[in-house]
């Protein structure tokens, strides 16, 4: 069956056993991959999968399943499921399936992106060139795992209110697990990825600084890593893909779980000042900067621009439908992907050079912070800096502070920003972090 006919075949019969409101995305994913493991190729495989994802709303009580099959008997039996979930639910007015017709832009409603079949021959070609490459120029690197992938995802989405959505999207992801070796001496694990959709320069580069010959750089300097004499408390400066991980946990606050909980520590300061005028991110899902495009949620709401932070001003929360309807919003906003935050006017060298005493944090281990936004976790890949210069890999060294003041005291970005396909973003120096 097409995933058409499955749609609208799951959909009747949700309706048909009980569902006044239904939604159903079925789903067809091809994934080809090739992999490079102690200098051989070790893989390579071409998997496709079919599922279907249901959802009923009857009595104002809603019910959710997935089948990874979908012949007839499987459909029957997670439609079945879905309508005894729903029923055993708690009832909730909040409760909705998209009718948000209005939204739906007619360029989205058929819509394709990307590559439509993987190009072997390529992703061959890429793997042996950066696997050659990186023995001549940082001969310590130890290449643990390499993968490229091609995805292709379609989807139909149909709900019981007449949204219906097709997509096919296509795009390639080649990752590395690695370390650094040097006699007796060995660093830690490390890993990275990127995303794209054409073979272009920048992915027939990627040992340039931006994708991963810095990351290279550090790690084989952490081969000579030791912890720091003494602690204080001073200014940080974050490598982009790190300071990701910090603006995820901030927009944690801004979904329907901690708002409707009461434990978010931005809510009721939509318009408010929370940070720096140079806390600026946005949501991007359209974006060429990104690999996919992100055009609709799982919901059935049409993605749109977002600034979320507008120059320290907090502009909107990210909530679902349910979400939108609980807390009486006017609309669904819970499409924060694609991240972008814009570059700065400075070079990572000169804010490194206004340092008397602080880090330069690569990547952050720890917990999820508490819900006054206080972390407190380990540093890897990271540097002291001392007299305005990086003076030393560090070793095992734990930081911590606060999310909320951090956005405060953001005080420069830098002219370089990383861009993996997924976000982009630049160093980010702020200060108010404590080095223990």
């Amino acid at each position: 069956m097409s995933l058409k006919n499955i749609s609208e075949k799951t959909l009747q019969l949700l309706l048909k056993n009980g569902a006044q409101q239904a939604q159903v995305i079925s789903s067809h994913t091809l994934l080809e991959e090739l992999q490079y493991e102690n200098n051989d190729f070790t893989l390579l495989r071409s998997v496709e999968d079919q599922s279907c994802d249901l959802t009923a709303i009857t009595e104002k009580k809603k019910g959710s399943y997935s089948v990874s099959r979908t012949d007839d008997h499987s459909l029957n039996e997670a439609v079945a499921k879905t309508i005894e979930m729903a029923k055993s639910a708690q009832e909730d007015e909040a409760h909705a399936i998209a009718t948000e017709k209005d939204q739906v832009e007619k360029a989205y409603e058929n819509f394709e992106s990307g590559p439509k079949e993987a190009d072997l021959d390529e992703m061959t070609k890429l793997i042996q060139h950066f696997v050659r490459d990186t023995h001549q120029k940082y001969p310590q690197i130890g290449l643990r795992t390499i993968g490229v992938k091609f995805i292709q995802s379609k989807i139909h989405y149909l709900n019981s209110h007449g949204i219906e959505v097709t997509s096919s999207k296509g795009y390639y992801s080649f990752s590395v697990m690695f370390n650094a070796n040097e006699k007796e001496k060995s660093s830690s694990m490390d890993f990275d990825s990127l995303s794209f959709t054409e073979f272009d320069e920048r992915i027939q580069n990627l040992l340039a600084p931006e994708n991963f010959g810095d990351k290279f750089k550090h790690t084989i300097s952490h081969l000579h890593a030791h912890k720091y004499d003494k602690s204080f408390t001073g200014k940080a400066i974050f490598m982009p893909k790190c300071w990701y991980t910090f603006v995820q946990m901030i927009n944690g606050h801004l979904t329907t779980g901690p708002l409707l909980a009461g434990t978010s520590k931005l809510q009721g300061k939509i318009v408010e000042k929370v940070g720096s005028s140079l806390f600026h991110i946005e949501s991007r899902p359209h974006s060429p900067l990104f690999a996919v495009p992100s055009i609709m949620t799982g919901e059935g709401i049409f993605t749109k621009e977002l600034t979320i932070f507008d120059e320290g001003v907090l502009n909107t929360y990210l909530v679902d439908l349910y979400g939108r309807n609980k807390l009486g919003l006017k609309e669904v906003s819970n499409f924060a992907s694609h991240l972008y935050m814009p570059a700065g006017k400075t070079s990572l060298e000169d804010m490194i050079s206004d340092i008397e005493e602080g880090i330069l944090i690569g990547r952050f281990s720890g917990g999820a912070p508490n819900s006054n936004g206080d972390f407190s976790g380990i540093a890897k890949n990271s540097f002291i800096i001392k007299d305005g210069k990086i003076a030393q890999p560090l070793s095992e060294t734990m930081i911590s502070g606060n999310l909320f003041d951090l956005t405060q005291e953001i005080y420069d970005t830098s002219a370089e920003v990383y861009q993996n396909g997924s976000f982009y973003f630049p160093y980010v120096a702020t200060a108010g972090i404590t080095i223990s």
